[in-house]
């Protein structure tokens, strides 16, 4: 998420002059909201200018970190040996072979393809894949089954049903964008504000989120 310098903590403030001569300098303020992206998915090996640091993909040697390898499991709690594939669901992945961590996306699917498709996050699922902290579940959960339920069906499930039994593991969620592929987003952040730490208010879809945002 990114939003116009200096506008955090100071609309509302006053009585300090320093805040007071930034707030006359604020002429518009811009917030740049996406919707079925993860922070990681563009910002996952952003390096900050001036030693600052964001909680990102990167260690500080400003390498994909370790802790990411093998993190990812199956239902059952057994890590992936490698990342399972949606052959024939998403282009690019029907001949590939990748590591359980993070990975980038650019190579298999580029970030002008426009190809529409984006892990399930109703709220179920979404409790599911965090798993209570771990986040080690969002390849096991990623997708939809291709079998269709009814509304009278999915009404008689379950909340592990429906976060567990109707999912098929897709490992593309774990792919990242680096500064190459998308170079306007970067500059943004360089140049304004970028909120490393902005949480979703809901666990579930963009329009809710969408208008807590803005309320």
């Amino acid at each position: 998420m990114l939003a116009a310098p200096y506008v955090v903590g100071v609309a509302h403030a006053g009585g300090n002059s320093f805040r007071e001569q930034l707030r006359r300098k604020i002429e518009h303020i811009v917030v740049i909201f996406q919707e079925n992206r993860s922070f990681d998915h563009y910002f996952g090996t952003f390096r900050p200018a001036n030693g600052q640091r964001v909680t990102n993909l990167l260690d500080r040697a400003g390498r994909i970190d370790a802790k990411f390898l093998g993190l990812q499991t199956n239902p059952a709690g057994i890590p992936y040996p490698t990342l399972p594939l949606p052959y024939g669901r998403i282009p690019g992945f029907d001949a590939v072979e990748l590591p359980n961590l993070p990975f980038h996306l650019a190579p298999y699917l580029p970030a002008d393809s426009n190809v529409h498709w984006d892990p399930e996050h109703r709220f179920f699922r979404m409790m599911a894949e965090v798993n209570n902290g771990r986040m080690d579940r969002f390849v096991a959960l990623a997708l939809e089954r291709r079998s269709k339920l009814s509304t009278a069906e999915l009404a008689k499930l379950s909340p592990e049903e429906l976060g567990f039994d109707l999912a098929t593991p897709s490992g593309p969620v774990l792919g990242h964008y680096r500064a190459e592929d998308i170079p306007f987003y970067h500059q943004l952040a360089h140049r304004y504000v970028l909120f490393d730490r902005f949480y979703q208010a809901m666990s579930g879809g963009s329009t809710g989120n969408a208008l807590y945002l803005v309320a």
